[in-house]
């Protein structure tokens, strides 16, 4: 039984383990949100304050895979709405380069890093469906 008890035990310390980096995940995906809503027209700090919650993020991940992921999506987001933009699809409120705010590189960076870590995180949890 004493076996047992240990078991349950270490399963509940991966649980609550599992929990606090879901918690963290939305903790940093709400403050790029907040960062640019409360500060876009402060393209500087708006950028600076969104490269802060990337740093924190790629350290605490300390993942290549997230970091590769990070970069793809800080590309790819990017340039898939300055293509919609060139085509009037929408345009940014105070653009910088290229038609977009320089930090729109880092919020979908943060999105896609966000969206592995967490998908990865439900996994662990054991949800498949």
């Amino acid at each position: 039984m004493s076996k047992l008890k240990k078991e349950i035990k270490k399963e509940e310390r991966r649980l609550k383990q599992e929990w606090k980096n879901i918690i963290f995940n939305t903790i940093f995906a709400i403050l790029t949100l907040l960062f640019v809503a409360l500060f876009y027209r402060n393209i500087i700090l708006t950028t600076i304050l969104v490269k802060l919650v990337s740093i924190i993020g790629l350290v605490k991940w300390k993942s290549y895979i997230t970091f590769t992921i990070f970069i793809f999506g800080a590309l790819l987001g990017p340039v898939s709405e300055m293509f919609a933009i060139y085509f009037g699809a929408w345009s940014y409120y105070i653009p910088n380069l290229l038609s977009i705010p320089i930090w729109l590189f880092l919020v979908w960076g943060n999105t896609a890093a966000f969206l592995y870590q967490t998908a990865l995180e439900i996994k662990k949890l054991g949800v498949k469906k």
